[in-house]
C-alpha cells in the first residue's frame, strides 16, 4: 500500500490528507473519498477505507477545515455543513484531475456528519459521482439545531449564542443557522444512483430512523440496519465493512 499526502486550497483554508493506493492496480483507478465526522479525524475513519482497498479501489481520506480537530487549518467558529459540503465539492475536483484516478467511477463515503456533508454533494454533483456509502448519517443535524439541542449543546434555536460548544468543540452561531436552512431529504435525494446506508440500531446520538426516511426517498438505496452504536465503537464496524464489500460486489 502506497501512502501520498497532498493538501489543497479549499476557501480560504488548507485541506490536507492522505491517498492510499493499493499495490498492483491497473491505473487508472476507482476512487472513494471518504469523509468523517463531527469531532473526529481521517485516523478515526480510517478503517472504513478497507473493503474499497480490498476491491481495489484508491481511497482518500482527509481532514475538513475548521473543523476542531486534524491537520487542515481554520478555526472550528467558522465550520458548519456548508463549509465542509465546500471542502468536500473541493476536493472532487481536485481528485478527478489526477492522473492516476478515473473520473467516471468516483464513489463518497461518509460517516455521521460526514454522510450528511457527502450527501449533500453527492446530490450537487450526481453527474460525477458513480455511488455513495453513508454510515450512520447525520441528517437529524438539521431538526437538532431547530429545536435548539446539537450533540452537548442547548440553545434557544431563535436567539442562538455568538459562540457556543458541542463536545469540546468552540462553534459559533453560523454552525446552527447554516444547518436550521436545510431541508435534507429534499436536498440529498435527488441523488438517483446507488446509495448504501449502514446504522446501527443501538444509535443514541443519531435516530435509525433518519436513515429509514433517508431509504425511502432515495431513488436507489439499500439500508442495512445492524447491531452497533453511534462510530461503531463497540461494535458494528466489522459487519458494516462487509455491507460494504458485498454492496460493491452486487451493485456496482
Amino acid at each position: 500500500m502506497k501512502i501520498k499526502p497532498f493538501s489543497i486550497y479549499s476557501h480560504g483554508n488548507t485541506l490536507r490528507g492522505i491517498i492510499l493506493i493499493p499495490s498492483n492496480i491497473t491505473y487508472p483507478c476507482k476512487t472513494v473519498i471518504v469523509s468523517h465526522g463531527f469531532a473526529s479525524n481521517m485516523l478515526i475513519t480510517s478503517p472504513y477505507t478497507k473493503p474499497f482497498t480490498d476491491a481495489g479501489y484508491i481511497a482518500v481520506l482527509y481532514d475538513f477545515c475548521m473543523s476542531g480537530s486534524g491537520i487542515s487549518s481554520g478555526k472550528s467558529t467558522g465550520m458548519s455543513v456548508i463549509t465542509e459540503k465546500e471542502n468536500l465539492i473541493d476536493l472532487i475536483d481536485y481528485i478527478k484531475k489526477l492522473d492516476f484516478t478515473d473520473e467516471n467511477h468516483i464513489s463518497l463515503a461518509g460517516c455521521s456528519q460526514g454522510g450528511l456533508v457527502s450527501a449533500l454533494a453527492g446530490a450537487q454533483r450526481e453527474d460525477e459521482i458513480e455511488a455513495m456509502f453513508l454510515y450512520y448519517p447525520a441528517l437529524c443535524i438539521p431538526d437538532d439545531a431547530r429545536r435548539g439541542h446539537m450533540i452537548s449543546a442547548k440553545f434557544d434555536p431563535k436567539q442562538i449564542p455568538d459562540t457556543f460548544y458541542a463536545i469540546a468543540i468552540k462553534l459559533s452561531n453560523k454552525y446552527a443557522y447554516d444547518a436550521q436552512e436545510l431541508d435534507p431529504y429534499k436536498e440529498i435525494c435527488a441523488f438517483r444512483k446507488p446509495v448504501l446506508i449502514v446504522h446501527g440500531i443501538e444509535d443514541k446520538l443519531v435516530d435509525i430512523k433518519y436513515s429509514r426516511k433517508a431509504r425511502d426517498k432515495y431513488f436507489n438505496c439499500k439500508l442495512i440496519e445492524i447491531h452497533g452504536d453511534h462510530g461503531f465503537i463497540k461494535k458494528g464496524l466489522c459487519e458494516s465493512n462487509r455491507a460494504t464489500a458485498d454492496f460493491m460486489q452486487k451493485m456496482l
